[in-house]
């Protein structure tokens, strides 16, 4: 009995001794990488890595999963703040790490991607409360402690900044408080303490607010006003992906070649990802001093704008006032500024031209719509604005000839008599076309249809009011295949305007916008009523044949008992 059981035994170990043996996980962050297609990546909360009701977003985020996409990798991510992350990507705790500025001390330390995932600029930004540090005056500065995170390629780039402008600089080490004293110095010329921090940004900016830090630079990103403000753009620089050099052999050529296949997918993707999270200008909130002065000075902003141009602007009928996109847009841009609010006086003229004089001799500060070359504009005396509106633009031909308009050879075009953004676009984009000038868009119409013209190009905006005219006409639209950008033009040398308005313009949003034109496009038809009885005459008919019916029925009925004999009664 007990040799059996000892049989037993030993055939048991034996068992067990073929089966697999797996060593436990380790705690450290290193152990995922055990998985070669598993990145440790490291996540430090700011507009590369957002983190909003639990959803992940960001620059840098983004162009991970893109780089996922040609890679196959999957990301394990690292919390902690840049300065902290940045060590560990040196000491190869994690693998890699976004923006991250190329620098002689960390060449070697980690590896680089070979080209840049984008390009950056950095901002001293104040308290919104600090009276003391002004845009205009370097001196400001003179005894201030100024926070810069710590191995960061933004203290290099203050020192410079400071250097050029005639400023000292006492460092002092994160670990170190800053001396009794040391934050006023003695001594000619301005001198400035600058503290290494390695709390993560969010937490230095907030020391602004506590008064423990004057100032702090960072990126031109943060957009909460009550936070921080801009004073001085201090200097840009490109920014990588890094990889750890323990990791560099097996993951630096898979990233490279994603990155340059993501650059042959679309050229413009790292503009696309600074547009949507770079891109908040936290520099373009805030007047300067100058531009609150010329405001103050000068007075509502003269807008002069085309009339009867729907859905993009025009005088209402009834009150005189402006309507239109244009409307929605200036009230809109009225308060995006956070240091002023901006007036707008809204002047019609019956034609661009009208509007382009009126510029040209002081009547209003802007015009719009403009649609100028640069070449033009110089001739004219003008300067664009960012733009503020696209739209395709259509050309109505007649129905025959929609199929093959595309192909014609020679195009007579009608367009309108003093519509000078018209005939730059037809320059620019169809220099073969042959204008034929008509007083208006009705006239035109009526020439293409009577084939005097073989086209009129309109914004797609615009053909809701016109379209029961090309119905009536048996016209209709092809798309050209070019859109056309409106923009404010401004004098030149008016300067102070001009950084005003582009300042506005950026922070409009562009569903605004698109959401304005689209309801002008379809509020702007006007309905009369033989427009009215051209749209229901199928049920107006139906409901006079009833009418009628029911009138004739009643009338012979009527007639019938009138004609019939009187009944005799017998005797």
């Amino acid at each position: 009995m007990i040799r059996r059981m000892i049989t037993l035994l030993a055939c048991l170990v034996f068992l067990l001794g073929l089966l697999p043996v797996s060593a436990p996980a380790e705690s450290s962050p290193s152990s995922a990488s055990a998985d070669d297609h598993v990145i440790l990546v490291g996540w430090y909360e700011s507009p590369f890595n957002r983190t909003e009701n639990k959803r992940l977003s960001g620059y840098a985020y983004e162009y991970q999963q893109k780089i996922a996409a040609y890679t196959g990798w999957k990301y394990d991510y690292i919390k902690g703040s840049w300065s902290e992350l940045l060590e560990m990507l040196i000491a190869g705790d994690i693998d890699l790490m976004s923006d991250v500025s190329m620098s002689d001390e960390r060449i070697g330390q980690i590896q680089y991607a070979d080209i840049p995932m984008g390009s950056e600029i950095y901002y001293l930004y104040v308290s919104p409360d600090n009276a003391e540090i002004t845009a205009d005056n370097y001196a400001s500065l003179d005894g201030k402690i100024i926070g810069v995170t710590a191995n960061s390629v933004q203290k290099g780039m203050f020192m410079d900044w400071a250097a050029k402008n005639g400023i000292r600089i006492s460092w002092v080490e994160p670990d170190q408080a800053v001396p009794a004293g040391e934050s006023q110095p003695a001594g000619a010329g301005i001198t400035v303490t600058l503290q290494g921090v390695t709390c993560s940004e969010e937490d230095s900016l907030n020391m602004l607010k506590a008064g423990s830090l004057d100032g702090f630079i960072t990126l031109d990103t943060y957009e909460d006003p009550d936070l921080a403000v801009p004073v001085w753009k201090i200097g840009s620089s490109d920014f990588y992906f890094a990889v750890s050099n323990r990791r560099a052999d097996e993951l630096l050529g898979p990233l490279n070649d994603a990155m340059n296949r993501i650059q042959d997918e679309n050229k413009f993707y790292s503009e696309e990802l600074s547009a949507k999270y770079l891109r908040t200008s936290g520099s373009n909130l805030h007047l300067t001093p100058s531009e609150k002065e010329w405001l103050e000075t000068h007075g509502p902003i003269r807008v002069g704008y085309q009339d009867n141009y729907l859905a993009f602007c025009a005088s209402d009928p009834a009150s005189g006032e402006l309507t239109g996109a244009l409307k929605d847009y200036l009230a809109y841009a009225a308060d995006t500024l956070e240091n002023t609010h901006l007036a707008f006086e809204a002047i019609a003229y019956p034609t661009a031209d009208a509007v382009l004089k009126a510029l040209q001799s002081g009547e209003i500060d802007c015009m719009f719509p403009a649609n100028y070359t640069a070449y033009d504009g110089e001739r004219e005396g003008i300067v664009m604005s960012p733009a503020i509106m696209r739209t395709e633009m259509d050309a109505v031909v007649r129905k025959e000839d929609k199929a093959d308009f595309l192909r014609k050879t020679q195009t007579r075009v009608a367009v309108n008599q003093g519509n000078s953004n018209y005939e730059i676009f037809l320059q620019e984009h169809f220099p073969g076309w042959t204008p034929v000038r008509y007083k208006d868009t009705p006239a035109c119409l009526d020439a293409v249809a009577a084939k005097e013209a073989d086209c009129i190009i309109i914004s797609n905006y615009r053909y809701g009011s016109i379209a029961r005219q090309c119905e009536r006409l048996n016209l209709t639209t092809v798309y050209t295949g070019v859109e056309m950008d409106y923009s404010f033009a401004v004098k030149e040398g008016n300067t102070v305007l001009y950084s005003i308005l582009a300042k506005a313009i950026g922070l409009v949003p562009e569903s605004t916008v698109s959401a304005a034109l689209n309801y002008y496009s379809s509020t702007g038809v006007k309905t009369t009523f033989w427009d009215f009885l051209e749209d229901h005459l199928v049920i107006i008919l139906a409901a006079v044949s009833v009418i009628l019916l029911v009138v004739i029925i009643l009338l012979w009925r009527r007639l019938r008992r009138h004609n019939r004999p009187s009944e005799s009664h017998a005797v």
